[in-house]
């Protein structure tokens, strides 16, 4: 929510007191001098509000302000449900506001509670994913099983991202090169810099099978290694970071 926004709630919120502290007659009237004072400030927020928020309010109750019922020895005299009506008004975009702030406080729960993983041809991910779903109750991402909606691959990974916490990349030897050099596919050492742009540092977990070629421009990164076709030896030192990192 922006600055704006912020302070015409603030507005709101402060009015509805002034609403409620209003003291009412017996006869449930009050006299204009209570009540005239609010009812420019009532008309500006209801406009600011339809203006800033139009998602939220373009249902909102249409409700004139009160006319008097006639003059008494003070001024003029207003009904108490004329009054009324413009507080729960109120009241209602307020309710509209919690509630909205509690679907997005989720979204964000829920974006940050997803795992991304990230392999190349090699079948050792299933293992992983199989793992972390159903030994761990961890939720994952991985892009082939996510629908495209017409996005392109970059596109699509970005979107998806946005939903995780961190990365898990299983780096395997899926390529090989006349100099018997043994390397990843260039989709997850392009995911490995993305994530770590992405995450941070902290946040990328890279599962390296043993022998596989590390790039230079990723040597130091702190890696768990594991001999070929045996990911699940890393699962023991992969829980222990998940613990840290899954907050």
């Amino acid at each position: 929510m922006n600055n704006t926004a912020a302070i015409v709630f603030a507005k709101i919120a402060a009015l509805k007191k002034s609403f409620d502290s209003i003291e009412f007659s017996q006869t449930r009237r009050v006299i204009g001098s209570q009540v005239k004072h609010l009812f420019p400030l009532y008309s500006q927020l209801i406009n600011e509000i339809k203006e800033i928020r139009p998602e939220l309010y373009s249902d909102l109750p249409e409700l004139k302000i009160p006319t008097s019922i006639g003059n008494g020895s003070a001024g003029p005299i207003y009904e108490q449900h004329d009054i009324t009506g413009l507080a729960k008004n109120l009241d209602y975009i307020l309710e509209v506001f919690a509630n909205s702030r509690i679907g997005e406080n989720h979204a964000e729960i829920e974006r940050k509670n997803f795992i991304f993983i990230s392999h190349g041809l090699s079948k050792e991910w299933f293992k992983v994913q199989s793992h972390l779903e159903k030994d761990l109750g961890y939720q994952t991402i991985e892009l082939a099983q996510q629908p495209n909606h017409g996005r392109t691959i970059l596109h699509k990974l970005a979107e998806e991202a946005q939903r995780c916490q961190i990365a898990i990349i299983i780096m395997t030897g899926d390529d090989k090169f006349e100099n018997s050099e043994i390397r990843a596919r260039e989709n997850v050492l392009h995911e490995i810099g993305f994530f770590q742009g992405k995450l941070g540092l902290e946040k990328v977990v890279l599962l390296h099978e043993e022998g596989v070629s590390i790039p230079s421009n990723i040597h130091g990164l702190v890696y768990i290694a594991f001999p070929k076709d045996t990911v699940e030896a890393t699962f023991g030192a992969l829980n222990r970071e998940l613990k840290v990192l899954m907050i």
